[in-house]
């Protein structure tokens, strides 16, 4: 496994427009992974910016299973069933039916559309010119299923239904709401040649050149001969990252 080098939610924060140029190219990712583990049976339930790893390849990588629905049939998901009904993840990207069993005495099931309403929240911190979330509290986002419905308030509440790819993975119906054919197909992921951002993208991902200067500083400012020693490696295993000293975890000089 790659040493991850940061996750989005801080690069989001330090380095917006490292953000900006990378979106399409990391939204067709994260799309690629949330429809990966619904093939395999697993809705995860907290996608959101800090869940979202940068590797040196600075390609994305879902993370924090903890949360997660793991169908015992092992997938692939049905996108029109449901499947749980425990109100979990982390409340401004949580899509509204799941939201709603945190205070309903009946709860309602739901299904794998409610990772797609989390990578529209996540894709909208990415790119709103403020680089944060659309809700912040469960009021927010009820306020929002509510002028979904309604034609009497003025739509500039809600400018994230300009952009109709956020407006579709943001659709509070889930049996309406975008999912991977609607995001795979969307004009936003198309070049000026006409080429998709989701062609051959596992290749060119893992084709793309290391950047060390991304790497984290495991030395942390210290001196290589006081660096904090996290544990001991055994002599007969060998470091599951290249150019990583496990035992004291610093950088080597070639880097």
């Amino acid at each position: 496994m790659d040493l991850m080098a940061s996750d989005l939610y801080v690069n989001l924060k330090r380095r917006p427009l490292y953000c900006s140029l990378n979106s399409r190219r990391w939204v067709a990712q994260m799309t690629l992974g949330i429809n990966a583990l619904h093939e395999i049976g697993i809705i995860h339930r907290d996608i959101k910016a800090a869940n979202i790893l940068i590797d040196v390849r600075e390609n994305v990588r879902i993370t924090d299973f903890g949360l997660s629905y793991v169908d015992k049939d092992e997938g692939p998901l049905d996108r029109q069933r449901n499947y749980s009904a425990d109100a979990m993840g982390t409340t401004h990207t949580m899509a509204p039916e799941v939201l709603r069993n945190r205070s309903d005495p009946r709860p309602w099931e739901y299904g794998a559309p409610a990772d797609w309403w989390s990578l529209g929240c996540v894709i909208y911190q990415l790119v709103s010119k403020k680089h944060k979330s659309l809700f912040v509290t469960g009021d927010d986002i009820f306020s929002y299923v509510s002028w979904c419905s309604s034609r009497d308030e003025p739509s500039k509440q809600f400018p994230a239904l300009e952009d109709y790819l956020i407006s579709g993975l943001l659709q509070p119906d889930p049996s309406s709401r975008f999912g991977f054919a609607e995001v795979v197909n969307h004009r936003s992921f198309l070049s000026k040649a006409g080429t998709s951002e989701f062609t051959n993208a596992y290749s060119r991902a893992l084709e793309r050149q290391e950047v060390p200067s991304s790497l984290p500083d495991l030395q942390r400012g210290q001196d290589t001969s006081t660096a904090e020693i996290w544990f001991p490696q055994p002599s007969w295993e060998e470091s599951h990252v290249p150019d990583v000293d496990w035992v004291k975890p610093t950088l080597f000089s070639s880097l």
